[in-house]
């Protein structure tokens, strides 16, 4: 019994070694060194894609919202982009920070303000908007920043 299992030790050494020794001359004729694969090319998007993708934008914007009314402004977000905004108020003329308007935006609840700042991260796809309500019986304008990926409305609009 010993006999025999010195036969099967010695039949897998041997076959360990020809896998070895096969291994070394591959190694040898590959050149001894190890390929990287090639980079591959840059995928080329479809236009349609490319329109899709919206680039890191900044911008400073003046409304104004005329006495005793509201005004609504709003952007195109893609659903997970982010926006940082900031606005501020000053009544025709003069910054002023007495100037409260109600305003309704992205990523708050309503607040009566003469200022506010957020960052908030669009849920869904679609258009996000400010309403800000002017209960004075002065026109005040409101210095807006933003910041992020977002597209632009041509103009406020009324809805």
């Amino acid at each position: 019994m010993c006999c025999v299992q010195s036969v099967q030790v010695s039949r897998y050494g041997w076959l360990g070694l020809t896998g070895l020794a096969a291994a070394a001359l591959g190694f040898y004729l590959w050149g001894g060194r190890v390929h990287r694969p090639a980079q591959p090319a840059a995928a080329a998007l479809p236009a349609s894609a490319r329109e899709l993708l919206l680039p890191f934008r900044k911008n400073s914007l003046e409304l104004t919202v005329p006495a005793h009314q509201e005004l609504d402004y709003r952007v195109g977000m893609q659903a997970g982009a982010t926006l940082v905004y900031s606005w501020t108020t000053r009544s025709t003329g003069a910054w002023s920070s007495g100037e409260t308007l109600l305003c309704d935006a992205p990523g708050q609840k309503a607040i009566r303000a003469a200022e506010a700042h957020a960052a908030f991260q669009a849920q869904s796809s679609g258009w996000y908007h400010w309403r800000w309500r002017n209960q004075s019986g002065n026109a005040v304008k409101i210095h807006v920043k933003l910041s992020g990926y977002y597209e632009l409305a041509s103009m406020p609009y009324d809805r």
